[in-house]
């Protein structure tokens, strides 16, 4: 999948984010995409390079004004020629985006709301992106109501990294949850071509299957990012998530080694990471070089300070038990590769705890072989199940 990336958490009134230009040239602007909702919107500026930003909210609009400038930066040929003074949006908090030249080669765009609650920004590159999360009210967006279920609830830390998590002090629990079968469309990811087996095809069933067994209880909402084979952009997943207030998102994937001997279920959550083969899955699934993943420290360390890191890491644990717990069950040779942080794309702007399981190697022959069975995927869809399940439960008010 995509490129690198710097978190921001934003709160009204005034905000400079700076971040220098790599030459004089001037930076192009491609395109303007836009996920609106009815009360959030996803904003992303499609760049040729990293160049300066600066952000305001107007004074004396009530809070329904916002606006930057990108300096040193032009239209590209790509830009679509109408959308080059204004872009209206039927849905969503986001009325439009006026686009002005303030000078030559200095652009101004202009977000009009009808209300603006509070917003995030983060930045992907390789390409350069800039996307803005803007929501309608500054709210909590988990479910306060509480699943129903006579499992066993599985121990779990009370204190994560020395603090009790919001989510386990309030005794919030879960309703709404979205899975992502990864890739789609025009991106298969990861393939055994002898086998005829893609990625985007076996998380697309696994995705299924999952819905089908959480559709047996009313208790909870399943929302899939794709129901079919298509492409969904990384910054559009999240936003899916984001908009339905999502009180859980988990990401599936399958996951390719270059050794074909190397096997095994792992689970990742969003953090740094030093681990290289952490960084080499982040990089595959993001579709850029290692190299890149590695550079990344300097521009994602405040990534440490997201506010779900603790939750997405106990879920990812749960996640982890249970699938392999159910494939040991029918299958020898299950490796558990644990539960690890690296900066997935995917995860990045999530508003709840987020998980991303690699479920099984594409480039292992045997796994490969067992993917390509429906019991083998049915088992794993199980996991993801009790995993999820064993989640909720732990966060019964402590």
């Amino acid at each position: 999948m995509k490129k690198t990336f710097l978190l921001f958490f934003l709160i009204f009134p005034l905000l400079f984010t700076l971040v220098e230009p790599k030459s004089g040239r001037s930076v192009q602007l491609h395109n303007i995409r836009f996920y609106a909702y009815p009360d959030y919107t996803r904003v992303v500026l499609d760049l040729s390079s990293s160049m300066k930003v600066q952000e305001k909210i107007l004074p004396g609009q009530n809070l329904t004004r916002l606006y930057f400038d990108l300096l040193n930066c032009d239209f590209s040929r790509l830009y679509p020629e109408a959308n080059k003074k204004e872009i209206l949006i039927k849905s969503g908090n986001l009325k439009k985006i006026r686009l002005g030249e303030r000078s030559k080669k200095n652009l101004r765009i202009v977000f009009d709301f009808d209300k603006i609650g509070k917003y995030d920004k983060f930045y992907l590159t390789s390409p350069f992106r800039v996307v803005f999360d803007i929501f309608q009210d500054d709210i909590n967006h988990f479910d306060k109501s509480v699943a129903s279920s006579t499992d066993r609830v599985e121990s779990v830390p009370e204190q994560i990294d020395g603090q009790y998590s919001i989510v386990r002090q309030l005794g919030l629990g879960v309703k709404r949850i979205v899975i992502d079968p990864g890739h789609g469309g025009k991106d298969p990811g990861t393939f055994n071509r002898s086998m005829k087996l893609y990625e985007k095809t076996i998380t697309l069933d696994l995705a299924r299957r999952l819905k089908s067994v959480f559709d047996k209880h009313s208790s909870y909402e399943i929302i899939l990012t794709r129901e079919r084979d298509q492409y969904i952009s990384l910054e559009e997943r999240t936003a899916i998530a984001n908009s339905k207030k999502s009180d859980l998102f988990v990401s599936i994937h399958v996951n390719s080694a270059p050794r074909k001997n190397t096997r095994g279920i792992e689970t990742f959550y969003l953090n740094l990471t030093t681990d290289s083969w952490s960084m080499s899955v982040a990089a595959q699934e993001n579709a850029i070089s290692k190299k890149s993943i590695g550079e990344m420290k300097s521009i994602v360390e405040q990534i440490v300070k997201n506010a779900k890191r603790s939750e997405s890491r106990i879920l990812s644990q749960f996640i982890q038990k249970h699938v392999v717990k159910q494939l040991k069950s029918k299958y020898s040779k299950i490796s558990s590769l644990g539960v690890k942080k690296a900066p997935f794309y995917v995860l990045v702007g999530a508003r709840m705890p987020a998980s991303l399981v690699e479920t099984s190697f594409l480039s292992n022959a045997q796994e490969a072989k067992r993917l390509k069975t429906s019991y083998y995927r049915y088992l794993i869809a199980n996991g993801l199940y009790y995993g999820i399940i064993s989640y909720i439960k732990s966060l019964g008010k402590n």
